[in-house]
């Protein structure tokens, strides 16, 4: 999940690595070369994982509302319809 905060971005990440799962929390700065890792921690639960980002959330922006996980989707993009390219007079 991507979250944006003021001028910042937040990547909220849950993995399945093996038979765990790994929460991780990542804040992105302008002008910052390398983000800021908030969370990388492993689980034995999926649940167990996604609260402990929530709780992390709490705890960076507090005065913020709570942070309600949602499920990733997938979106399909369509492409739009290429052109023809009709051959110039000189390639005919």
């Amino acid at each position: 999940m991507v979250i944006f905060h003021d001028s910042r971005r937040f990547e909220l990440t849950v993995e399945a690595h093996y038979d765990e799962w790994v929460a991780r929390l990542l804040e992105f700065v302008p002008g910052r070369l390398l983000p800021t890792r908030h969370v990388l921690r492993s689980f034995a639960a999926r649940q167990a994982a996604i609260e402990a980002l929530v709780h992390k959330w709490h705890m960076l922006f507090p005065a913020d509302e709570a942070l309600v996980w949602r499920e990733p989707m997938v979106v399909h993009l369509q492409r739009p319809a290429k052109k023809r390219r009709r051959p110039s007079k000189d390639e005919e």
